[in-house]
C-alpha cells in the first residue's frame, strides 16, 4: 500500500489485490489515529506548504504554533510530556532557588560573577552550571520568566557597589551605590520578561572599595537567586 507523504496515511494502489473492506478499514483507522492531534516536529524541521491554521508542536521546544499563511503564530509556551515525544516541560508555574554557602570575594574594579553552590528546590526548567567563579542559569523553556536576587556585601568604608543581573552582555536590572558606609550593603534585584528557552542568566557583582571585598551570604539568607516561569 502507499503512503502520504506527511500523515504516513496508508491508502490502496493498482498493485494491491483489490480487498475494499480492508484496505477503507486500514486508511480510517490511520486518519483516526491523527484526528484530535497537532503535527509533531522540531523548530528545525517544521512542515512546509501547509493550508492555513495547521497546528503543530515542537518536540525540543514544548512549544505550540498556528500557520497563519505567511508565518508560524506561537500560540502557546512549553507543553506537557516526557521521553522522545514530550516537551521540554510542563503547563504551568516552575521555579527554582539558588543560595550561597560561602563568602565569595569580590575583587576591586572587576566584575564577577556571582556563585550560588547550594541548590534549594529546583526544576528541570532551569539548568544551573559554573561561569567563571560563579555560576550561570539555563531557562530550558521559552515562559514569562520573574528573577528575583539578593546579594549583601560585608561592611567597608570605602567605594561603591553594583549587582546586575544579565543575559549574556544585556542588563535585566542594575542596583547599587556609589557611596559606602560601615555597614553590610545589600541589593535586591527583579525583573519580569519574557524569555526563550536556551537564554542564559547570571549575576555579576562588582566594587571599587580598593581591595578585594567579600559577600555576606549569612547562610544564604542575604545572598540567593529565585527564578520562576509562567
Amino acid at each position: 500500500m502507499g503512503t502520504t507523504p506527511r500523515f504516513i496515511l496508508r491508502y490502496p494502489e493498482l498493485t494491491d489485490a483489490p480487498n475494499g473492506p480492508i484496505q477503507f478499514s486500514t486508511m480510517a483507522t490511520d486518519t483516526e489515529n491523527w484526528l484530535s492531534r497537532v503535527y509533531r516536529c522540531t523548530s528545525s524541521t517544521r512542515p512546509t506548504g501547509v493550508p492555513d491554521d495547521f497546528l503543530i508542536r515542537e518536540s525540543d521546544t514544548g512549544n505550540l504554533y498556528i500557520w497563519t499563511g505567511s508565518a508560524w503564530a506561537q500560540i502557546s509556551g512549553a507543553v506537557s510530556g516526557g521521553g522522545s515525544e514530550g516537551g521540554t516541560g510542563a503547563i504551568g508555574t516552575v521555579s527554582a532557588t539558588y543560595t550561597a554557602n560561602s563568602a565569595q570575594p569580590i575583587p576591586h574594579n572587576a566584575d564577577t560573577t556571582v556563585a550560588f553552590g547550594v541548590d534549594g528546590p529546583t526544576d528541570s526548567a532551569v539548568t544551573k552550571s559554573t561561569s567563571g567563579a560563579g555560576h550561570k542559569f539555563t531557562l530550558n523553556q521559552t515562559r514569562l520568566w520573574t528573577i528575583t536576587a539578593t546579594v549583601r556585601y560585608t561592611e567597608n568604608g570605602s567605594g561603591g557597589r553594583a549587582v546586575d543581573i544579565r543575559t549574556g552582555s544585556t542588563l535585566l536590572a542594575k542596583g547599587g551605590s556609589q557611596s559606602s558606609s560601615t555597614n553590610p550593603y545589600t541589593v535586591n534585584l527583579a525583573c519580569a520578561r519574557r524569555l526563550s528557552a536556551g537564554t542564559q542568566i547570571s549575576v555579576v557583582a562588582w566594587q571599587n572599595s580598593g581591595g578585594s571585598l567579600a559577600l555576606d551570604p549569612n547562610s544564604g539568607n542575604t545572598v540567593h537567586i529565585d527564578i520562576a516561569g509562567v
